[in-house]
């Protein structure tokens, strides 16, 4: 049987961050990046709106990490299917 492609409607790697500096990140890299974020809100080292500026910039990071994590499970999904299938035929 063929493999049919992934729908792009259903894609979790739509998931993935539209901002270029954001989309570009592996998921070790987002999360280094988030975790900095988090230390600088944390520990007060920066004022309101640079707080409220890194909170937007920390949702965008863990959608992307999400995404970038949901793009690894279908792949092994896709990958353990087709094993399956080459097993049973």
């Amino acid at each position: 049987m063929a493999k049919k492609p992934a729908s792009t409607d259903s894609n979790p790697a739509a998931e993935l961050s539209s901002d270029p500096s954001i989309a570009r990140l592996g998921y070790e890299d987002a999360i280094r990046e988030l975790e900095h974020l988090v230390e600088s809100i944390e520990r007060g080292d920066v004022g309101l709106e640079a707080s409220l500026a890194a909170y937007k910039k920390g949702e965008q990071l863990l959608r992307h990490c999400k995404g970038l994590l949901d793009r690894a499970e279908l792949t092994v999904r896709e990958m353990s299917l087709a094993e399956a299938e080459q097993s049973a035929g």
